[in-house]
């Protein structure tokens, strides 16, 4: 890759400073094909959905990865994995699919999951910090 001078800023600790891109970077094509073979994580703020947005109350990280021409974003604490033909069509596809789940665990009582049914249940009843804007 080839970057343009970086500046240095802290963070959370002035004593740890990271370096940022400052935007006049470029990948490369061949680091871009690599990054998308291996995969790269992000994370996911708020889900819109049905003219509603739902904000996340920690962000969740995805894995976003290509394989035999489709895109994945994944989440493994979900058990969750979103396809498409492109990075968008792959990320609305996961988030649709976080929404059913949100509200198919809301509507269960907990007497009625058991096992990583118990663990996704508490998982979706602390997802979003509001349940819609």
């Amino acid at each position: 890759m080839t970057y343009s001078p970086r500046e240095s800023v802290s963070a959370f600790e002035p004593v740890s400073p990271f370096l940022i891109e400052t935007g006049k970077g470029r990948m490369t094509d061949e680091d871009f094909q690599k990054l998308m073979l291996y995969g790269y994580s992000v994370p996911i703020w708020s889900i819109p959905a049905d003219h509603k947005k739902y904000k996340v109350s920690k962000p969740i990280k995805v894995r976003i990865y290509i394989e035999d021409g489709h895109y994945f974003v994944e989440n493994e604490p979900l058990v969750i994995i979103g396809i498409g033909k492109s990075v968008a069509e792959a990320i609305d596809d996961f988030c649709k699919q976080v929404i059913h789940f949100y509200k198919y665990y809301k509507k269960l009582s907990w007497d009625k999951v058991t096992g990583d049914a118990e663990r996704l249940k508490g998982i979706y009843e602390t997802l979003f910090i509001d349940q819609a804007q």
